[in-house]
């Protein structure tokens, strides 16, 4: 994501620290690199749910600048995801080879179960997103 803002630099994280303290928001900033998120026990406790972070870098321009950057989570969601469909499918695949009918659908339940978590924490990740993504639209002149 790319946010641009017709400040300098310094004018610009003077105000996004002042604004993030209305707003609840936690901004960190060191060498250009941005990190915003959400102050704990703020918000209720679903948009809490799951911790998200904006992680950014912010580069300036002749009297403006520009943040792009990306949201994750406080945790490796999708390297987990990879690690349990990899072995969801080695165990499956090895279930057939051996004729494991039982396994086979267990396999497939925990396949299930693994797409339903990962549909909950997109969900609940998207409130915390458009908060963020609301402080960073709002930071401009007027």
């Amino acid at each position: 994501m790319k946010f641009e803002y017709n400040r300098d630099k310094e004018t610009l994280l003077n105000v996004m620290d002042s604004k993030a303290k209305k707003k609840n928001i936690v901004v960190r900033e060191n060498n250009n690199k941005m990190e915003i998120t959400l102050a704990q026990g703020k918000f209720g406790t679903s948009v809490e749910a799951v911790p998200v972070t904006f992680k950014g870098k912010i580069s300036e321009k002749e009297n403006a600048c520009e943040i792009e950057g990306k949201f994750t989570f406080g945790f490796y969601l999708y390297t987990m995801v990879i690690v349990a469909a990899a072995l969801i499918v080695a165990r499956f695949l090895w279930s057939a080879y051996k004729m494991q009918t039982g396994n086979m659908i267990l396999c497939g339940i925990v396949a299930v179960i693994l797409v339903i978590v990962v549909a909950v924490v997109v969900t609940k990740a998207a409130k915390p997103k458009e908060i963020i993504t609301e402080f960073l639209n709002d930071l401009n002149k007027k």
